[in-house]
């Protein structure tokens, strides 16, 4: 049985921070500036886009697609997961409440049979694979990619918001045909991971609560093992993760999660 040790670099751009931190008086001055700069949807007259080249998975319980009148078209499940072509993005924020965290953009979004607009916070925007993971073994390439969803995040124009964000990942492998999210199996590790958030969708993290790096990726069978470095404010810890191929789908599951070493 062979086995591969391919040694992967992630670039971080946020510095990490604790997930439980109270706001400070100048983060709820930045917020109250973004809350006062966009637009509700209950008065929008006239919504103007600019255009965009990518590609995004849909997530949500129920995905609203709507008309260029904002009038829904329907209202499903079934896009969940679906791998969508984004046209174009909405050039204002848009919000129906007073939580700056559930502001979105909208974005115009199309298949080969599906074209419409949907709510930012349902699309997440799949990063080019050159900043994540790619490695072949025996002539199957496999991607790991990142995502970054279309809603109010960790920043806004330069200014730290600290709002929560979903960052699943997907895999794109050529010898089983399958490119989508990745499983996540619930136990004991994947709760620490996440801080008793049980997301039903594997996850590579860099937000202002931590930062993921994968340091290597082993590779026996058709299993994967992920080894990850998590970088917090205060200290660091090491995990494993193994993936597997299984009924054409993927699925994570959390084999440890290491004691966090503080800095003192």
């Amino acid at each position: 049985m062979k086995r591969f040790l391919i040694p992967i670099i992630i670039t971080s751009f946020y510095a990490c921070s604790n997930p439980q931190k109270k706001e400070s008086n100048e983060q709820s001055i930045q917020e109250k500036t973004a809350i006062d700069s966009l637009t509700n949807t209950e008065t929008v007259n006239e919504l103007n886009f600019k255009e965009f080249s990518g590609q995004a998975v849909l997530i949500g319980e129920e995905i609203e697609l709507l008309d260029k009148n904002l009038k829904t078209i329907e209202n499903t499940s079934y896009l969940t997961g679906k791998i969508v072509n984004i046209k174009s993005i909405s050039d204002s924020l848009f919000n129906n409440s007073e939580d700056i965290c559930q502001a979105f953009w909208y974005v115009k979004i199309e298949t080969e049979n599906i074209k419409g607009i949907v709510n930012g916070r349902q699309v997440f925007e799949i990063q080019n694979s050159n900043q994540d993971s790619s490695f072949t073994i025996d002539s199957n390439h496999i991607e790991i990619l990142t995502t970054d969803f279309l809603g109010m995040g960790v920043d806004y124009e330069g200014d730290l918001m600290g709002c929560p964000v979903d960052q699943p990942i997907l895999i794109r492998d050529a010898k089983n045909n399958y490119f989508g999210l990745v499983d996540l199996i619930q136990n004991e590790y994947s709760k620490q991971a996440s801080w008793d958030n049980e997301y039903p969708f594997f996850e590579i993290r860099s937000d202002d609560g931590c930062y993921d790096k994968i340091e290597s990726i082993s590779v026996v069978g058709n299993e994967i093992r992920l080894k990850i470095h998590r970088s917090w404010q205060e200290g660091v810890n090491d995990f494993d993760v193994l993936l597997t191929f299984v009924d054409n789908k993927y699925k994570a599951e959390y084999l440890n999660f290491g004691e966090r070493k503080y800095d003192y």
